[in-house]
């Protein structure tokens, strides 16, 4: 049986209501297909495709997870619209 994830996203820009509910209809297929309770990279990469699926080509999901957030069996991304930020490692 899987693990349930928390996730706790960041999005940017969190004020553009159209990339907003795309995550939304992205993170709720993940819920669905139960990608949040595997690796965080796995569903981070998902993510990433769905949203480009929706019409948003450079959006990027950067998974920030750190030993406490595992205990917790917490996930944070960092989801962006327009591409990484500059000096993020691929």
């Amino acid at each position: 049986m899987a693990t349930e994830v928390q996730l706790e996203a960041k999005l940017v820009p969190w004020d553009d209501p159209g990339f907003v509910a795309a995550f939304d209809r992205a993170r709720a297929t993940l819920e669905a297909e139960g990608a949040l309770a595997g690796s965080c990279q796995a569903a981070a990469l998902r993510a990433q495709a769905l949203l480009r699926e929706a019409g948003y080509p450079a959006a990027s999901v950067e998974c920030v997870r750190t030993v406490d957030d595992v205990l917790r069996r917490t996930v944070h991304w960092v989801v962006r619209r327009d591409g990484p930020s500059p000096g993020t490692r691929r």
